[in-house]
């Protein structure tokens, strides 16, 4: 027969105390009211580094975001294996089409550019002065994420007439870094990057533009001076003897002046003349052919009598 569990059962100890526990009817809920109870965890609980080990973590990504951006650096900077013979090659056949009927190339070099909205990546080409013009002719550089389409490819050129105001100045750029040429036009500036063989080249293309800008401006002054009206012939004197009952007035009327020229010329202080004294007089354009003959400025006067 089995034990009723409906009553309490004692519990005998060593010190003879009893201990009931409760009974509790089947189906009937525990009161869990008061009891603290913990959550489940799962999972390895994380170990807390030390200051040490985060300041070694941190370094490493601070390396790793150095080498990815030394990287990105590089990639621009440096170009393609063989990119530079490719872009030079085009360069050149680019230039000889470029060129008008009859014009002459006096010198060229190899320089390159690195501009802005290329990212600075280096596109290189081919400067050449011309008996006309400096011209550049260049090959951008290839895209990154855009794919290559098949056909020629798209140059670029870029040309400056020596009738135009330029001026070429050979300079570093890049903060001192890199030879190169500076054109100046009021357009803007635009600057070329010389590689370290070519710079004798570059030299030689400054001489023909200094030539050519220097021959610009001689011409510019000599049909400046043809436009303009010729300069007056230069004054011709005499020498006029007074008569009885001539004045400075009738003098100066006489030989198409004012008195006051008669007066300057013979620093005279007032009308004051006395007949036999000689007088210095301007002879007026279409006189008598012994006035034509007379002494221009500076030079010894002849006489004339009236």
């Amino acid at each position: 027969m089995p034990p009723d569990l409906s009553t309490p059962t004692p519990l005998a100890a060593t010190s003879g105390a009893t201990m009931e526990f409760p009974v509790y009817a089947p189906g009937q809920a525990i009161d869990a009211e008061g009891y603290a109870v913990a959550p489940v965890r799962r999972g390895i609980r994380p170990r807390k580094r030390s200051r040490l080990q985060r300041l070694l973590i941190g370094l490493s990504s601070g390396t790793l975001l150095i080498i990815v951006g030394g990287v990105l650096g590089l990639a621009t900077l440096l170009s393609p294996i063989g990119a530079r013979r490719a872009a030079r090659a085009a360069a050149e056949q680019e230039l000889a089409s470029e060129l008008e009927p009859g014009e002459r190339v006096l010198g060229r070099a190899y320089v390159s550019q690195r501009n802005w909205w290329d990212n600075l990546r280096e596109s290189f080409g081919v400067l050449a002065a011309t008996d006309r013009r400096l011209l550049y002719v260049g090959l951008p550089p290839a895209p990154w994420f855009v794919r290559r389409v098949e056909g020629p490819p798209e140059l670029r050129s870029q040309s400056f007439q020596y009738d135009a105001p330029f001026v070429a100045d050979a300079r570093r750029l890049f903060l001192g870094l890199t030879r190169g040429v500076l054109v100046r036009t009021p357009a803007g500036d635009v600057a070329f990057l010389v590689p370290r063989g070519e710079a004798a080249r570059v030299r030689d293309i400054e001489r023909v533009v200094e030539r050519a800008l220097a021959a610009r401006t001689e011409a510019q002054e000599r049909e400046q001076l043809a436009r303009s009206a010729p300069p007056p012939p230069p004054p011709v004197y005499g020498t006029h003897t007074v008569r009885y009952g001539e004045a400075v007035t009738s003098i100066a009327r006489r030989y198409r002046t004012t008195p006051d020229v008669i007066r300057q010329l013979n620093r005279l202080q007032n009308d004051n003349i006395r007949a036999g004294q000689r007088l210095r007089v301007p002879i007026p354009p279409g006189a008598d052919s012994l006035a034509t003959r007379a002494a221009p400025t500076g030079a010894r006067p002849q006489a004339i009598t009236y």
